[in-house]
């Protein structure tokens, strides 16, 4: 039996891209599982108000978010990490809550040792171990290992298919670009981007880009 859509929670995913619109997926597919969701829309800056995407309205911006007077969910589906803190600092409605979203398919690990902040995103084909710390507006893409003791700071993007070993530091605002394989006991500093494929063997300052096997500065 369909779920009364008046008792379940409202959710807008901000950003009608390609993230944007595999986020919705992902909604949909963890009302499969168990009805939780009441996915109204899309909000999205760059589109305007009343554009369908994916079969789903854009319901407008910041703005909208703003003015909204019923508590309602935001999913911020953004994956660069600057923009996405941006996005999260334009938002000063007390209505507006961020969940975790995890998709069905993720193994979360130890739940007694791992934590997860607000507003973070993890989508299908994760695993994680145990003693992992994620921040608040992460994204975890498709397809990555997340060994034991990781620490993963808020606003970092991981795209899909990364491998990431024990004892990893991720700082705030790092993009993990897809593919890339993070060794032992490397500190990714604040800032900085590891380049698809990439293969990090030593640590990264902050502010910094690496690419290539074994990852160079450049």
């Amino acid at each position: 039996m369909k779920k009364d859509l008046q008792v379940m929670n409202k959710i807008i995913v901000y950003g009608a891209g390609g993230f944007g619109r595999e986020t919705a997926l992902m909604i949909r597919q963890i009302n499969v599982q168990s009805i939780r969701w009441n996915l109204i829309g899309f909000c999205d800056d760059g589109l305007s108000a009343g554009k369908v995407v994916d079969g789903l309205p854009v319901l407008g911006g910041i703005d909208h978010l703003n003015e909204v007077q019923e508590e309602t969910a935001v999913a911020i589906a953004i994956a660069d990490p600057k923009i996405r803190k941006s996005i999260r600092e334009k938002i000063v409605n007390t209505k507006i809550n961020f969940p975790v979203l995890v998709h069905p398919s993720v193994m979360l690990g130890d739940a007694e040792r791992n934590s997860i902040g607000e507003g973070t995103i993890i989508t299908a084909g994760n695993i994680l171990t145990t003693n992992i710390h994620i921040g608040s507006f992460v994204i975890i893409n498709l397809a990555n290992t997340i060994g034991h003791d990781v620490t993963i700071d808020s606003y970092t993007s991981i795209m899909p298919g990364c491998s990431l070993s024990g004892f990893i530091d991720i700082e705030t605002e790092v993009m993990v670009g897809t593919g890339a394989r993070l060794l032992p006991q490397v500190k990714v500093g604040k800032g900085s981007k590891v380049g698809a494929g990439a293969v990090v063997t030593n640590s990264v300052n902050a502010g910094t880009t690496v690419v290539g096997v074994p990852a160079k500065s450049i």
